[in-house]
């Protein structure tokens, strides 16, 4: 009965790998089946009067973090009330500085846990992470006024925040000159040389912050998965339930390459491998953010938006303005381009009320009325532009281009993306004088079959990652399939309702869906 059951498992991985080299371009070469709530249970059996090993069970903590209600502070802080019957909890766990180097001292992580009325008292908690995307205690609540508190009717979800990000403990080094003139991208200072002007201010930056840290080696992917370690051994549960989002999902994959047998179920969303170069990640995520513009700008005209008939043309002169440093308010083109990449990243409402709300804050500028748009840049910066986020951003890069590399990219990727490219080339920069990192490993075995996710028009990451991500679970030894949604937003799992069946499905018994799914945007 043991070798059918392994001929079984092999047969089940051989199939999904024939199925998976079939689409491995960005996207699914043959149309999966529409998404449905049926077809969950799919899976080999064998003739065996003993039930089917599956993954282990979403255990409740044996022992608890000490939760504190800061359902208002949270709220606040992401700018999307709680939903009526939930409420989110607040708590930190101390993690060993460097428990893969062997260094000592300890930092502080954040967790926010978010549940409802309907959540079972004694069930296991979701573990979530956004990486170093936004703090993961942000994009929570957000989740929950869509589709994410669906979830609590069955289990309750633990957010945890990237070092020195969110609700962990915070970090602050860098001079606020250089870090207004990063955000910048040194346009307004003299020289003709942008590359070698940020990378003036970005040297000095990178020395502050690293003379500031403990440790500047512990702030990558897999620290953070050892964080997600130290939080299962805390709660003293044998397995955890993870779903990772964007960069979350390399923290996600980290953790289960380091852990294969501590891993309940395993949902990677918008994933990028984990040993992509820092110029081919920021490619990606350019065209995804071109992608994303362009199915904006389409659902601009269609609905008779503020911006007129032609909504690209209306955003490519207020880029040009910006470079031209006639920017609304003052503003540089990178701020601009981080406000736009941001809002259609992390959508408000609906598709139609987010492209609306863009709109009229892009067109009240042109008018002169910059106070919508300076709001964007705000929220923006207070999510994206943290030094934590510079820190743990720079610690996962490697392979980067080299200055001279840096200057023909924003020629090419400025003629190739004319709205988002030079400034996308101009962001490499910020990292070229960050310590190295040890290059990462893909898991050389996964012992639960993986739900991956990804959107079509993803401004954040792109959408190539999701591919390239499943020929790593191949080669891991599991099986994986995939729900595909085709709007705009970084994260199927985050901003799509339809996406959510399977996932429920997968969450509760730990069976894939018997084929991929498509979610329409």
């Amino acid at each position: 009965m043991i070798a059918m059951s392994r001929l079984a498992r092999r047969a089940s991985i051989l199939l999904a790998a024939i199925t998976l080299t079939a689409g491995c371009a960005p996207g699914l070469s043959t149309p999966p089946d529409f998404a449905t709530d049926s077809g969950s249970e799919g899976g080999a059996t064998t003739e065996t009067s003993a039930p089917p090993a599956g993954p282990p069970a979403i255990a409740a903590p044996a022992d608890d973090l000490s939760w504190t209600d800061c359902t208002t502070r949270i709220s606040a802080a992401a700018g999307v009330p709680a939903p009526a019957g939930v409420k989110l909890e607040c708590a930190s766990f101390q993690a060993p500085m460097d428990p893969i180097g062997g260094g000592t001292g300890q930092l502080s992580i954040g967790a926010v846990k978010a549940s409802s009325t309907s959540t079972p008292t004694d069930a296991g908690p979701v573990v979530f992470t956004t990486g170093s995307d936004l703090p993961s205690s942000l994009q929570l609540p957000a989740w929950l006024h869509r589709s994410g508190v669906d979830i609590l009717a069955k289990h309750p979800i633990v957010a945890v925040d990237r070092r020195g990000m969110g609700s962990s403990d915070p970090i602050e080094c860098r001079n606020p000159a250089d870090r207004r003139d990063m955000r910048d991208q040194t346009q307004f200072s003299s020289g003709n040389d942008p590359v070698s002007r940020l990378g003036a201010i970005t040297l000095t930056a990178t020395t502050d912050c690293t003379d500031a840290l403990a440790n500047n080696a512990a702030y990558n992917n897999a620290h953070a998965g050892e964080d997600l370690e130290k939080l299962r051994s805390t709660w003293d549960v044998p397995a955890l339930a993870l779903i990772g989002v964007g960069n979350g999902a390399q923290v996600a994959l980290s953790f289960a390459g380091a852990h294969p047998d501590k891993v309940a179920r395993l949902v990677l969303d918008s994933p990028l491998p984990l040993t992509i170069g820092a110029e081919a990640a920021a490619q990606q995520a350019l065209a995804g953010a071109q992608d994303a513009l362009d199915v904006f700008a389409a659902q601009c005209a269609a609905s008779a938006c503020a911006l007129g008939p032609d909504p690209k043309a209306a955003v490519t002169a207020l880029l040009d303005d910006a470079r031209a440093d006639r920017g609304p308010a003052g503003m540089s083109v990178a701020v601009l381009v981080n406000a736009i990449i941001t809002a259609l990243g992390y959508p408000q409402g609906d598709g139609a009320e987010n492209t609306r709300r863009l709109a009229d804050a892009l067109n009240a500028a042109r008018g002169g009325d910059a106070g919508a748009l300076t709001e964007l840049v705000r929220a923006a910066e207070a999510r994206t532009g943290t030094d934590g986020e510079f820190i743990n951003r720079c610690s996962d890069e490697f392979n980067r281009p080299t200055p001279d590399r840096v200057r023909e990219l924003v020629v090419a990727w400025g003629k190739q993306y004319p709205q988002f490219g030079s400034v996308a080339a101009l962001n490499l920069v910020k990292c070229l004088n960050w310590p190295t990192s040890a290059e990462p490993t893909e898991p050389k075995e996964l012992k639960v079959d993986v739900l991956l996710m990804g959107a079509r028009n993803n401004p954040i990451v792109g959408s190539e990652g999701v591919a390239a991500t499943a020929a790593t679970v191949i080669n891991a030894g599991a099986t994986s399939r995939r729900v595909m949604w085709q709007g705009v937003g970084n994260g199927a799992s985050i901003y799509s309702a339809c996406a959510m069946p399977p996932l429920l499905s997968y969450l509760g018994e730990g069976n894939l869906p018997q084929t991929d799914t498509f979610c329409p945007a």
